[in-house]
């Protein structure tokens, strides 16, 4: 036996990447995410027009409803162009972000849970998430630009559309799924061929689902508004905190001494590029979608920043800590070479960045609710839920199997993978 075979088969040790079995692993997140959901749950049949609870505990389970999509989204489109630009260095990584995105499931629960909450806030209160759905269900309340977007905005089509995205979202994730596991099987690489071939359409179907997924989830909201940049915004968010989060999970497992030379400080390295390349993208499109409307100045685009900007509101003050916290600091920090190969610092800005992306997407959010309080602690309950099942769903499934995928073709490439820039 070589010191090379040595080598690898000491790396893929059952003692280096697979963690000890336990069956409690991840239940007290996902049972104290489950505790929130039902309290925001009851907080929205419980609110009225006096403390509007309803309507908050709409919007804030909206906005963790959102940051948890987009994990999972954003891990199948990585897996996706991976297998596209076949790209070695992600063999020793890879099974991380496929169980990231088996995990569509939980935003499929928590998108119907959403969908039961507004449900029974209509009943009750006659309080909508979605305002044009009110104008769908009473024709006396349409309005003129109401009328020109019905055939787009009406809950059945909306409800189709959701479910058409789910099922490509979830049949891609399974089909990807299966061929790696056969992979660890038996070895044949041409189960990697036949994932690089599905990621090719795959890609297309993906891009197309995640854009009208933001579209429907996102800028709908306020059907006055419109943004053609809107899908590439919530793809850019989605895959930064996805890169964060990834980032974390190897961080942590290297601390608890798994994955020891499989999960080196070369890979450290790339992981913190792409973190940085995000950052800059996110900027790049928040930036042109900004500076488009602001040129433009149609009265219809421009109502979504000048509610942002009011004077002495939340809003404003995080409409200045979004581009600082979001772009500037990390994109300052994230700069050098150094930062990129600390195992501390990547952590630490990992964890900022998803913080910084869960604000984001509730500054998009949470103004819509009009007459609500800007902040409340429902807001923390309600985002936390679905996030916070989420990870104990994560945690679940990255200690259910081996930590890489031990057939994987290009996994000697990344056992050897270098950085020379």
């Amino acid at each position: 036996m070589t010191s090379m075979h040595a080598s690898r088969q000491m790396l893929l040790s059952p003692e280096n990447i697979t963690l000890r079995a336990s069956s409690s692993r991840g239940m007290g997140l996902m049972l104290f995410g489950a505790i929130c959901i039902a309290i925001t749950f009851v907080m929205a049949l419980m609110g009225n027009e006096d403390n509007h609870m309803n309507t908050v505990a709409l919007h804030a389970f909206h906005v963790g409803m959102l940051v948890t999509i987009g994990f999972p989204l954003a891990a199948l489109g990585a897996n996706m162009i991976f297998h596209q630009f076949n790209a070695g260095w992600m063999g020793a990584m890879r099974r991380q972000f496929e169980n990231m995105m088996c995990l569509i499931w939980v935003g499929a629960l928590m998108f119907i849970i959403s969908l039961a909450m507004q449900l029974a806030t209509v009943m009750s209160d006659s309080v909508y998430l979605f305002h044009w759905m009110e104008m769908w269900a009473d024709p006396s309340h349409r309005t003129e630009l109401y009328e020109h977007k019905a055939a787009f905005l009406n809950l059945p089509f909306f409800l189709i559309r959701a479910v058409l995205y789910f099922i490509v979202w979830m049949g891609l994730a399974r089909l990807l799924w299966s061929y790696s596991v056969k992979q660890d099987q038996d070895g044949d690489r041409w189960h990697t061929a036949h994932a690089r071939k599905l990621s090719a359409p795959g890609i297309v179907l993906w891009g197309f689902t995640v854009a009208f997924a933001g579209f429907d989830w996102l800028m709908s909201l306020d059907y006055h508004w419109f943004s053609t940049m809107l899908g590439v915004y919530f793809f850019a968010g989605s895959m930064l905190s996805m890169w964060a989060l990834t980032a974390i999970i190897f961080v942590s497992l290297r601390g608890i001494g798994r994955m020891s030379g499989v999960y080196t400080d070369e890979h450290l390295h790339d992981h913190g590029k792409l973190l940085f390349a995000f950052v800059v993208f996110w900027a790049y499109i928040t930036f042109s979608q900004y500076f488009l409307i602001w040129y433009a100045n149609i009265p219809e685009e421009t109502t979504f920043f000048i509610l942002r900007k009011e004077e002495g509101t939340l809003w404003q003050t995080l409409s200045w800590i979004i581009p600082v916290g979001h772009f500037i600091a990390p994109f300052v920090i994230l700069m050098a070479r150094p930062a990129k190969r600390s195992f501390k610092l990547i952590a630490v800005m990992a964890g900022f960045l998803i913080l910084m992306h869960i604000i984001d997407i509730y500054w998009m959010v949470r103004p819509q609710a009009h007459d609500a309080p800007a902040f409340t602690w429902l807001d923390v309950v309600g985002i936390a839920g679905p996030l916070l099942f989420f990870f104990g769903a994560l945690l679940r499934r990255i200690g259910s199997g081996p930590l890489v995928g031990v057939n994987d073709p290009r996994l000697d490439e990344a056992l050897h993978h270098k950085n020379y820039v």
